[in-house]
């Protein structure tokens, strides 16, 4: 099942210039506790689904009390750069929408 099949909201935004973070929130307890118990939400897929070493990876966490998981890592670029793409990390959740959770 796709992870946009299971959570409410899927969105992203920077947490500091050199920091992206990632945040979901599920429909219901069960979608929250079937993503949670799956291992897909691991520091090692986030950082091969955003290509970035697992140790740009700050954490994936959940919260049970809102149903929610979070995900941040270091950018390669800081949102100022000329070369970035994405100056306030709105679209960086883009790679989470195709997630299959099992």
């Amino acid at each position: 099942m796709k992870l946009t099949e299971l959570a409410r909201i899927i969105r992203s935004k920077n947490a500091s210039p050199f920091i992206t973070t990632v945040d979901v929130i599920f429909t219901d307890e069960a979608a929250f506790e079937r993503a949670k118990t799956s291992g897909v939400l691991t520091r090692e897929n986030i950082a091969a689904l955003y290509r970035v070493p697992p140790s740009s990876v700050l954490g994936v966490w959940f919260v049970d009390l809102c149903l929610a998981a979070k995900a941040s890592f270091l950018k390669p670029l800081a949102s100022d750069e000329f070369d970035s793409a994405d100056l306030y990390g709105a679209q960086q959740h883009v790679p989470m929408l195709e997630l299959d959770i099992p």
